[in-house]
């Protein structure tokens, strides 16, 4: 055996060591029936990766993101494991990063203008939360918060220092993600690929099929810059099946979506963005207002006894169409009781993470349905609208910059990358992140941890490449 290959006393003695420290934990966790025993040597490994490669650790994150569950904890308290202790480490890490090298991080990372509105986002959080209808709530919605902007925006603009970075993480979350997508396949293909069976096939790692559907079309813009960078082949057949997977999601929204990014591509290539967003603004300013003046929103009030849930997809559609899916209707009886709210404290809003507990004495009967009761403790479906209900007017715009500014910069980003890697890489990041903001029009995905680290992730690829990224770049890296 070579010298080279030959192992230390000190690498034994760690060998023999973990090994043991492994098996006790396995034997103390089937004797005293707690699982979390057995966690230890993970704990363990996860400690030492931390010392020896923090970067290990990032990567690691979006590897396992694709089969972290959503478990209550006692106290009634819930967690996804195991993404968000996770994301715990990370922003601890990113924090001690900055303390250590503060003098020789980049300021732009602070000041460029996608950070400084999310600063001051954050900001308006904890100023909203001192007011908050229910302050205990609305301070574990800002602690959340931060573990999803700093993790997935500040952190990676200091571990990304070139575009290899991003080809490994996103290789190793796509393999990932195919793993998790299989077995919802496989799940679902027992019950012929029902639509009534979706729900059951996507669960325990996806709470239901939106969630599932989410990753998915989030992950298909990146799937497809996968395709052009690296010119595998089979990243095609990936695509391919993503696409197929998104449709056995029987998720509307999903559908909508990827219609959508396909329309956004031109807009953003074509330098059309400043047409577009006003135009945008300008239908949904007209829409509401035709919805609210003079109350004309109670036409709408659906007829109870025919409000119902559907089990074959092409009923849905009817249904939604008619006025007459469960759903949807649910959503407006509570948008409705969202818009009564805003009228009541538009400034600052009830507080962040407060629709639920107040929502309930704004309603309007009419609009109520078979699931009003809301035994899930569900909120509004709306994150537009519920940013505007718990942090008020102020909120809102703050939101409107963090969904909009990023798209703008990506357009110049695109624009001033020299070599076609950056454009694909901007350009899947701006679909991707554009998708979000078009899914949370209808769900409130963004703290979902299969959705939030993916859209901040976008947003940090799209400074980075409008700020950090030497413009002449050139190479092709396959």
């Amino acid at each position: 055996m070579k010298s080279g290959s030959t192992i230390s006393s000190g690498d034994s003695k760690g060998f023999y060591g973990f090994s043991f420290i492994t098996i006790a934990s396995c034997l103390a966790a089937a004797v005293f029936n707690e699982p979390f025993i057995g966690l230890i040597p993970f704990g363990i490994l996860f400690a030492y990766l931390a010392v020896v490669n923090y970067k290990l650790i990032f990567l690691g994150f979006f590897v396992l993101l694709p089969f972290s569950i959503e478990v209550t904890l006692p106290g009634g308290l819930g967690t996804d494991l195991p993404s968000e202790p996770i994301m715990w480490f990370l922003t601890v890490l990113f924090l001690l990063l900055v303390i250590w090298n503060g003098k020789t991080i980049d300021r732009k990372l602070f000041t460029n203008p996608i950070s400084l509105v999310l600063i001051l986002h954050l900001m308006w959080i904890l100023i909203t939360t001192l007011m908050s209808s229910f302050p205990v709530i609305s301070a574990k919605f800002f602690l959340a918060k931060l573990w999803y902007v700093i993790p997935f925006f500040f952190l990676p603009l200091i571990l990304v220092k070139e575009e290899t970075d991003l080809i490994k993480l996103f290789r190793y979350f796509i393999y990932a993600s195919i793993i998790s997508v299989a077995y919802v396949f496989i799940n679902h293909a027992a019950t012929g690929f029902a639509f009534s069976g979706i729900n059951f096939a996507v669960r325990p790692i996806f709470r239901n099929h939106v969630n599932y559907a989410a990753l998915l079309v989030l992950l298909l813009p990146f799937i497809w810059a996968m395709v052009r960078i690296t010119k595998e082949k089979k990243f095609w057949t990936i695509l391919l099946f993503f696409l197929v997977a998104v449709y056995f999601t029987y998720t509307r929204a999903a559908y909508g979506v990827v219609i959508l990014c396909t329309i956004m591509y031109f807009i953003i290539k074509f330098r059309l963005m400043k047409w577009v967003t006003p135009l945008a603004f300008v239908v949904v300013a007209v829409g509401l207002n035709s919805v609210i003046q003079g109350n004309e929103y109670l036409r709408m009030a659906p007829d109870y006894e025919n409000t119902v849930s559907h089990t074959k997809f092409n009923n849905l559609i009817e249904a939604t169409y008619k006025m007459e899916d469960i759903s949807t209707m649910e959503r407006l009886y509570r948008w409705v009781a969202g818009f009564h709210m805003v009228k009541e404290e538009p400034y600052f809003g009830f507080g962040p993470s407060t629709f639920y507990s107040n929502y309930q004495n704004h309603t309007v009967s009419s609009f109520q349905t078979y699931v009003s009761d809301n035994p899930e403790k569900s909120g509004i479906h709306n994150y537009y609208l519920m940013t505007l209900v718990e942090q008020g007017f102020i909120g809102l715009i703050l939101l409107f910059l963090i969904i909009f500014l990023p798209l703008f910069v990506s357009q110049k980003a695109f624009l001033l990358q020299k070599g076609q890697n950056g454009r694909y890489w901007v350009m899947a990041a701006a679909l991707s992140y554009f998708a979000t903001a078009i899914m949370i029009l209808i769900n409130d995905l963004l703290e979902a941890d299969k959705v939030g680290p993916i859209f901040f992730l976008s947003a940090a690829i799209i400074v980075y490449y409008r700020y950090f990224a030497p413009k002449s770049r050139t190479k092709t890296i396959v």
